[in-house]
């Protein structure tokens, strides 16, 4: 069995991640695909154009490995007026070919074989087997529906002399929970009591619904040398082919990040940096506050569809995904029901429990992603009453 395989059911072994496999079944079945992240809406057409403007201008070679200059400028000024953090342009700004090439590289640069590194559960799917292929120990915490709370006895517990890294994704895929300023400060206090860094994925940084706030790993001064944050073009700018994503913080982190992206994809095409750059500099700063709005009508058309028909819905703190609980539904776990719910409902999603170890929490709780176009969410939502009507 592949090393890349591991957190896969038996099952599902050698057919690819969780997402292309339910995505396949609703193109199978012509169902609505709520199962992959990625949206059906369209980026910014002015960007667009502009990188179709560079990509015809030039250059046409490798770029620099750490990132388009302009970009990493364009990057290190919205830190400063987003998180007021000063970060040095040639050692803490790297640009990466999405914000998965960037947490795989930092599991690739900065783990070795002896390390220790602690999930924070529910996390991102691929990057946990990356970090198994450094041959180092792997702990998880787990957070439990329906709070997701970080609780500090629970992250200790897993801590040693050994541990390295500590990873975790807030505004969380897939419970949409957005970390509070305590709990980074759990972070920080046992990354200072153990002398351990801290991997902060924050690609949903920007999609934070009304009631929470997000607050980076940059604003806390305590992790000031000690964590790197990741993010993301694709997200906030619904371009996810573009690959685009960036690692920020301690400078010794963003060096192993290099380290590992240097012999893995080298560097990104000059066209789509151009294109970020472009975005983060000149779109007006209206967009991201449409973009959220956008979303969180998105998210109360989903969560509220399916609330009207009975069903039990976690409404999410951020990010674009809800989730739903079926433990009232069928006598199955998530991942059997998600099999089936193409065929059988019309709608696909993915089971919430391979976002934890073992899949030792949430079997109850199916992820729904609702970046999509108005029509295919309440087609999703009239697929789930006529299947409720029928049974």
């Amino acid at each position: 069995m592949s090393d890349l395989q591991f957190l896969m059911p038996e099952s599902l072994r050698g057919k690819g991640s969780i997402y292309n496999t339910m995505s396949k079944l609703a193109t199978q079945h012509g169902a609505s695909d709520l199962a992959q992240g990625f949206p059906t809406i369209e980026g910014p057409r002015e960007v667009r154009e502009h990188a179709a403007k560079a990509l015809l201008d030039g250059p046409q070679q490798y770029t620099d490995p750490r990132g388009l200059p302009s970009l990493r400028s364009a990057l290190r000024d919205d830190a400063k007026t987003r998180y007021g953090v000063d970060l040095d342009l040639d050692s803490q700004v790297t640009i990466t070919a999405g914000g998965q090439e960037a947490l795989s590289c930092a599991m690739l640069g900065l783990l070795e074989v002896g390390d220790e590194v602690v999930f924070i559960e529910p996390f991102y799917n691929p990057v946990v087997p990356v970090a198994k292929l450094t041959g180092a120990t792997l702990k998880f915490v787990a957070l439990k529906p329906p709070q997701f709370a970080l609780r500090e006895e629970d992250l200790l517990a897993q801590m040693s002399e050994r541990t390295k890294l500590i990873v975790y994704n807030s505004p969380n895929n897939p419970s949409g929970h957005v970390f509070s300023r305590d709990e980074l400060m759990i972070l920080a206090r046992a990354c200072e009591k153990f002398d351990a860094y801290l991997i902060a994925d924050e690609v949903y940084e920007h999609l934070v619904y009304p009631g929470s706030m997000h607050i980076s790993a940059l604003q806390i001064p305590e992790l000031a040398e000690r964590a790197v944050v990741i993010s993301s073009f694709s997200k906030t700018y619904l371009m996810t082919g573009w690959r685009v994503g960036w690692a920020l913080g301690a400078a010794p982190l963003v060096a192993g990040i290099r380290k590992a992206k240097e012999v893995t994809s080298f560097c990104i095409p000059a066209f789509v940096s151009e294109g970020a750059r472009y975005a983060l500099e000149e779109l007006p700063s209206s967009y991201l506050e449409d973009f959220a709005i956008q979303h969180l009508n998105k998210r109360d058309l989903l969560c509220n569809g399916l609330s009207d028909l009975g069903l039990s819905v976690l409404v999410p703190e951020g990010t674009f995904f809800c989730s739903m609980d079926i433990s009232n539904l069928v006598d199955e776990d998530d991942l059997a029901f998600c099999l089936r719910l193409a065929k059988d409902v019309g709608v696909a999603a993915v089971p919430m429990s391979l976002s934890w170890h073992e899949r030792r929490e949430a079997r109850h709780l199916i992820r729904l992603c609702f970046a999509k176009d108005d029509q295919t969410l309440q087609q999703a939502i009239d697929a789930f009453g006529a299947w409720l009507d029928r049974r």
